[in-house]
């Protein structure tokens, strides 16, 4: 079954006293050099060829 999404055209603000804060969450989020490496060997790993 394939999911269907429709676009969404809209921009997210983010207030200036909220700034900081967004700043530090994405910062904690962002995903590791080590993990991306990780999901590559596992990638490999688990293509068919």
């Amino acid at each position: 079954m394939a999911a269907v999404t429709k676009p969404i055209n809209r921009m997210t603000i983010i207030k200036t006293k909220e700034s900081a804060e967004f700043i530090k969450k994405f910062n904690k989020n962002k995903v590791s050099q080590e993990f991306l490496e990780s999901c590559k060997k596992a990638g490999k790993l688990l293509s068919i060829r």
